[in-house]
């Protein structure tokens, strides 16, 4: 922080050579986000001096002069592929210390599960335990819908000035036209060109969130904040209670509700969706009216409490009794895993999850099963590494 004393941040401005006013616009600068507990970011300079990056490599970033990203597609669990774009080691690194240092600071709003620092999918579920009726819906594309402009009033609403906001924004986002992508959306019309007409930085080709930088998650959150206030709204008026997680979002009521009624309200949440630049995923769409089983984010909710699928319980399962049976060579080679210690690593996430859901005791035997096969074949009962609390992919 550089205004933690602002008489002593004065006096050594003064003595660098540096005048009086340029000390004090400095200071203005640097004052709203560090009310809001952020790093000041004056230039890109700065930032550079900050992070330990050389100012070019931010500068030519920012500028859209180079495209440090590489991409590659996976398979979707429904169908289609999904693009993900990694950027290189330098650009990785910078967006890790903006995520840590600056987004993960940030408030989402209430609604919204995903992402933010102690969040999780079972606190998401938990809120519509004992749910009549659940909706849910998906927001088509929902990170490569989000663009910089969306990012740049993040960065601005944190406390920054517009020009080290739009660096930061660029720095944050992938250009379209660098994955020869066309499409008219992402053009700047004439009558925005003025308020983005940076010289430097003059591109009418708007970026987007990138699947795949450590920014996005929490950039997607923050800058969907608006469509949760409005559907979180739209949902008290039907006598509903919201979530999101990422682009899952769910609908639920304790009590009576009608098909009508469904009806209405995914026709108002999709133009919702459209006033903010997203689109619905029809094809994902699912009523579970009373007596339904009713399930979010893969855990059950229509009981008192969450429940793992069975699906997920006998996937589980099956992979510890295979190792304890047939060995973990045999079940790695079986199953196409790159490395036994991923396997490991994997069924304990497994194990770890389904602990965290429905409790140690319900899944001791399977967790004692499992450190006996590890350890009978002289490995040891858990990863170094600790499990995470989230569903293993």
């Amino acid at each position: 922080m550089i205004t933690v004393s602002p008489f002593l941040y004065r006096k050594n401005g003064e003595a660098s050579g540096h005048d009086a006013e340029t000390i004090s616009r400095a200071l203005a600068q640097a004052d709203p986000p560090e009310r809001n507990g952020v790093p000041s970011i004056l230039t890109l300079n700065h930032l550079a001096h900050r992070t330990g990056i050389k100012y070019k490599y931010l500068r030519d970033i920012a500028k859209r002069a180079t495209d440090p990203y590489h991409q590659f597609t996976i398979k979707k669990r429904s169908h289609g592929r999904r693009l993900i774009s990694t950027p290189e080691p330098l650009l990785l690194a910078l967006q890790r210390w903006i995520a840590g240092e600056i987004l993960n600071k940030q408030d989402c709003h209430p609604s919204s599960f995903a992402y933010a620092p102690g969040s999780s999918p079972a606190k998401c579920a938990a809120k519509h335990l004992g749910a009549r009726w659940l909706i849910k819906l998906d927001v088509h594309d929902f990170f490569e819908n989000i663009d910089e402009r969306s990012v740049y009033r993040v960065f601005r609403e944190i406390g920054y000035q517009p020009l080290p906001s739009l660096e930061l924004a660029r720095l944050c986002t992938r250009n379209f036209a660098s994955e020869a992508i066309q499409d008219n959306r992402w053009r700047i019309g004439p009558e925005e060109r003025a308020k983005y007409d940076i010289k430097p930085y003059r591109s009418w080709r708007l970026g987007y969130l990138p699947q795949g930088a450590p920014t996005s998650p929490m950039l997607a959150n923050l800058a969907s904040r608006g469509m949760d206030v409005a559907l979180d709204a739209l949902a008290r008026r039907y006598g509903l209670l919201y979530t999101r997680y990422s682009d899952d979002m769910s609908f639920s009521t304790g009590g009576s509700f009608d098909r009508q009624s469904v009806g209405r309200l995914i026709t108002e949440v999709e133009r919702l969706l459209i006033s903010f630049g997203h689109t619905l995923h029809r094809k994902k769409t699912k009523v579970s009216p009373p007596r339904a089983r009713k399930v979010v984010l893969g855990l059950q909710v229509d009981g008192n409490e969450l429940r793992l699928l069975r699906g997920y319980r006998k996937r589980m399962e099956n992979h510890v009794r295979c190792i304890d049976k047939y060995g973990l060579q045999k079940h790695r080679t079986e199953r196409n895993f790159t490395s036994t210690w991923g396997m490991i690593r994997h069924v304990d996430g497994l194990l770890s999850y389904a602990e965290a859901i429905e409790g140690k005791k319900a899944h001791a035997g399977t967790r004692a099963r499992f450190v006996k096969a590890l350890q009978r074949q002289g490995w040891p009962a858990r990863p170094a590494k600790a499990a995470s609390i989230f569903p293993p992919i």
